[in-house]
């Protein structure tokens, strides 16, 4: 267990190897490039800001990512829209048309944010069950759990058609 406080090139050098998982992890929670962005640019400030408190630094990309989900629910509670019920008749009704297959990542873009979130963590980032349950935040059986369901609903989704 390495306990010293990463200076700033380490810092760095652990942050690019592990930016496309913080991104497409970002990516998955809030749908959009650009929210993204802004939360994996908030994570890194703060992880930089706090890395003393990183334990051990062997466990770099877990904790990170915890900062980053944080950042993440962080900007889904900020942006939590209200809808006008007057002008809830006219928003148009979504196409049943499924005659084009979806690909994966679109199939796995459209599961809702608690299913989401750990399907791309465990099988786009490599994360185990344990190291996701730390970075969202929930219990190991309800990874496994969500993993399962987000399995069933992406059969379903890839095989309708």
């Amino acid at each position: 267990m390495t306990q010293a406080v990463l200076d700033k090139e380490s810092f760095c050098a652990q942050v690019i190897g592990c930016q496309e998982t913080m991104f497409r992890t970002a990516r998955a929670i809030l749908r959009s490039d650009e929210d993204a962005e802004d939360a994996v640019q908030e994570a890194i400030c703060t992880a930089f800001a706090r890395r003393d408190s990183l334990r051990d630094t062997e466990k770099f990309k877990p904790w990170m990512l915890r900062i980053l989900a944080n950042k993440c629910y962080d900007a889904c509670r900020k942006r939590r829209s209200t809808v006008d019920l007057d002008t809830a008749g006219e928003l148009p009704a979504p196409e049943d048309d499924h005659a084009q297959r979806l690909t994966l990542w679109q199939a796995v873009l459209s599961l809702n944010d608690d299913l989401r979130a750990p399907v791309t963590l465990f099988y786009y980032d490599g994360l185990s069950i344990r190291e996701i349950s730390r970075v969202l935040g929930i219990s190991e059986a309800a990874v496994k759990t969500r993993l399962s369901r987000g399995r069933a609903r992406l059969r379903q989704l890839l095989d309708e058609k």
